[in-house]
């Protein structure tokens, strides 16, 4: 099988655990020649961006030789700009024609993949259907973020091997 390329999206904010080993699961996939990766710029309570590549950064995933990272694109909507970084996944595998791609998913994200392959289906032959991510906890951002605010400790939610110190310097204002 020729290699591909695997599309990821989302806010990421913050990256936990679950996210680090989403994203590594298709980094250290042989058959994955890349790995794309958009976030959407808008904050979650007060978790940036900006705060969000740190992490990641933090985590090695930026750094990884596979890693294409990108910022959402910014569009224009009738009252506002908004980035969509699935939008962006899209827009990438329509105009990536002679390269097979695949949207990287996790088993809470089947549906969104169920999608993007039918969207496909008529346009293009080589939408790779990708190993899906076996996600093995049910940390979210939504708790990290609870955890930041209240002081709690954080170490649940980091990958094997960082600091909660490192981590928590990447969030004093």
């Amino acid at each position: 099988m020729q290699k591909y390329t695997v599309l990821i999206a989302g806010g990421f904010k913050p990256p936990h655990k679950g996210h680090y080993d989403y994203i590594k699961f298709y980094l250290d996939n042989p058959d994955v020649k890349e790995v794309r990766l958009y976030i959407g710029e808008k904050s979650r309570d007060t978790i940036t961006l900006e705060q969000t590549e740190e992490v990641l950064r933090l985590y090695g995933l930026l750094d990884h030789p596979k890693m294409n990272y990108k910022r959402a694109t910014i569009r224009q909507g009738k009252n506002r700009s908004y980035t969509n970084p699935l939008a962006d996944c899209y827009d990438y595998a329509e105009n990536r024609v002679l390269e097979p791609v695949a949207l990287g998913c996790s088993t809470k994200d089947v549906g969104y993949r169920k999608r993007f392959n039918a969207y496909f289906d008529d346009i293009r032959s080589d939408i790779v259907s990708a190993p899906i991510f076996e996600q093995q906890d049910d940390l979210s951002a939504t708790d990290f973020r609870a955890a930041l605010q209240n002081g709690d400790s954080i170490a649940e939610f980091l990958p094997d091997g960082i600091d909660e110190q490192s981590v928590l310097a990447l969030f004093k204002a």
